[in-house]
């Protein structure tokens, strides 16, 4: 075929960045089952790892337990600041965020994030794809924690416990301590763990273990502030619960980004034993010049 000498070159080169990661080395869905099956893994491990925990992990734990307990005698205090400041506009910022914003719920953000897997698969782009994934099992294993383990066991009643346009009186001293066991289905007995916060945290913690951001590092932990105040400021948790969600969190997502790294190195490595097949395509005289490039 006869293409411009311009506009074949931009083809060529473009055909190159798409064929850079191996486009012929793995099927599509082989790439979606193996995503698959170490999101499992990874899930697993979480929800096992009380079984194997080290002193130390306990150690930890009981910090965080400790230091939400520190902080809870101001949890009245804050909400009564919050119930004054909660249609500030200061916090329009933080509007996308809060409830009703675009970036509240899941079922909002869950599209947006299956079309970039689709775009991860496409582009054969690993880190995309881990990303994602990585941030999606954080989610997966912490919801299981507080939806069959913590909320059968406890329950403790939010700042605000309705949906009702009116908004409740401000938290009197001691209300924050009225937590009963077991626990309930009530979804107004679910102050603790902060949920929000925790998938954010864990979130964050997953990218900037995981990756290098560089300059961006910070803007993870931005957008895990602005989840604090945000359901703060929608009076449905106490500052202790985000204290212990943001700390459970963190641990969960920085162990997935453990174990993804772990992956990562020993893929790496089994790179240089075996055979590797891509696409090359170059400019030719009178077209493009295709081809498959092996190497041993």
């Amino acid at each position: 075929m006869r293409i411009h000498r311009t506009a074949r070159t931009v083809l060529a080169a473009t055909l190159l960045a798409f064929t850079a990661n191996d486009v012929g080395a793995q099927s599509v869905g082989r790439i979606v089952v193996r995503d698959i099956a170490n999101s499992a893994g990874d899930a697993w491990a979480i929800l096992t790892s009380p079984l194997h925990g080290k002193p130390s992990d306990w150690l930890m734990a009981g910090a965080a337990f400790a230091g939400a307990a520190a902080v809870s005698p101001w949890d009245d205090d804050v909400d009564r600041w919050a119930v004054k400041q909660r249609n500030d506009a200061v916090w329009s910022p933080l509007a996308q965020l809060r409830e009703g914003g675009a970036a509240f719920s899941g079922r909002q953000v869950t599209p947006v994030v299956l079309g970039l897997y689709a775009v991860g698969i496409v582009a054969r782009s690993a880190p995309l794809r881990e990303g994602l994934i990585g941030c999606a099992t954080a989610y997966g294993a912490t919801s299981v924690v507080r939806t069959f383990v913590v909320y059968p066991i406890v329950a403790r009643t939010r700042p605000d416990s309705g949906h009702s346009a009116v908004t409740p009186p401000p938290a009197e001293s001691g209300d924050q301590y009225e937590i009963h066991f077991p626990g309930t289905r009530a979804w107004g007995r679910h102050s603790f763990p902060g949920g929000h916060i925790t998938n954010v945290a864990a979130c964050a913690a997953f990218l900037t273990k995981r990756y290098s951001l560089g300059i961006a590092a910070p803007l993870p932990w931005l957008v895990v502030g602005g989840v604090a105040v945000g359901r703060t400021l929608d009076r449905r948790h106490w500052l202790s619960d985000e204290v212990i969600g943001g700390v459970f969190g963190y641990a969960v997502g920085h162990e997935i980004a453990v174990r993804s790294l772990r992956r990562s190195r020993r893929q790496a490595a089994g790179a240089h034993d075996g055979s590797r097949t891509s696409l090359f395509a170059a400019p030719a005289p009178g077209g493009i010049s295709l081809g498959v490039r092996t190497s041993f």
